[in-house]
């Protein structure tokens, strides 16, 4: 098991943990927070214990349509560099046991794949997005406001990210209800203060059907479809939510490149069955408050609209507390 510097909650045998690797849950708030945390260069990046099945399960997502997962622009080539030169740099320096280099070309130990990065004729990005579990946005400001150069988001259940390239992150955000009209400018500020020696993380987090990190080829089809399937099935026994549904969370950092003073934003993804909670009350006591707070639009957004009264119904019942 390839596993280092990793926190003991982030760190998995596969793809469900019995334990979740994060629970940003306990401590949000039903009203969106920006809730950007520092942390220690060395957590910048993680490598899970399935490192070399995730990593295979990645490269075949994104080669399934790379125009929807992949989108750069031509400005951006120097940023991408300096990012690919900084997580080679962190992963032989913070995950050793697994990474090693020699003459500019870096080596995992997990099915021997090497990547000369030294070759031009692949973008940077796009090699990077071949050896790190995380998929990274950049961003340099524009006229005064943070615009999206390149983006690999293999992740994203609608592709906005990537077609955001060339866009400012205000765009980025509509679908996210009231998020630019609240929160834009303060956004907009935090981006501009992000400091090359002090990278930040925050989380989101939402209940879903879909237990992929990587979402089928048409996810909004697909998550309706699961949807209605789970949602008839809860609505005539709630007990089944543990069984039927899981916790998809997201740890996204943001860290200044010292050179080209980009902005580098990644993506991690974990998915968690539900059951995974069963033994943790605080974590359980503090979703069943979000979820009896958030907003309707909010659960729309997430599509947690459909499951949620009766995810509230089972958390009721397994906390014997009242509505």
């Amino acid at each position: 098991m390839w596993v280092s510097k990793v926190p003991p909650e982030s760190m998995a045998h596969q793809y469900f943990a019995s334990v979740p690797h994060f629970r940003p849950y306990r401590w949000a708030a039903p009203e969106f927070q920006v809730g950007l945390q520092p942390i220690s260069a060395g957590d910048w990046l993680l490598v899970d214990g399935n490192y070399a099945e995730f990593m295979r399960a990645k490269r075949h997502h994104l080669s399934l349509s790379p125009g929807r997962f992949y989108k750069t622009m031509p400005g951006s080539l120097a940023a991408q560099r300096e990012l690919r030169g900084m997580v080679a740099a962190h992963l032989l320096e913070q995950h050793a046991a697994l990474f090693s280099a020699s003459h500019g070309t870096l080596m995992c130990a997990a099915g021997n794949h090497s990547w000369d990065l030294k070759d031009e004729s692949v973008e940077p990005l796009w090699q990077l997005s071949d050896f790190v579990q995380e998929d990274f946005m950049l961003l340099e400001e524009n006229d005064g406001r943070p615009t999206i150069i390149a983006a690999s988001n293999a992740y994203s259940s609608s592709g906005r990210l990537v077609a955001a390239v060339g866009r400012d992150v205000r765009w980025a955000h509509e679908p996210v209800p009231n998020l630019t009209a609240l929160h834009g400018s303060r956004i907009d500020r935090i981006l501009a203060s992000v400091h090359e020696n002090a990278p930040s993380a925050r989380f989101n987090w939402q209940v879903t059907p879909l237990s992929s990190i990587f979402f089928p080829p048409d996810p909004h089809t697909a998550t309706k479809a699961a949807l209605r399937s789970v949602s008839d099935q809860l609505a005539k026994d709630p007990s089944l939510a543990p069984s039927l549904l899981h916790m998809r969370v997201e740890r996204q950092t943001l860290r200044r490149l010292p050179e080209t003073r980009a902005v580098a934003f990644s993506i991690h993804t974990y998915s968690d069955p539900l059951s995974s909670l069963i033994d943790d009350p605080a974590a359980l006591q503090a979703v069943l408050a979000l979820l009896r707070d958030y907003s309707a639009e909010r659960l729309q957004y997430t599509e947690m609209d459909a499951v949620h009264a009766a995810v509230i119904a089972w958390l009721e019942t397994l906390l014997r507390v009242g509505p």
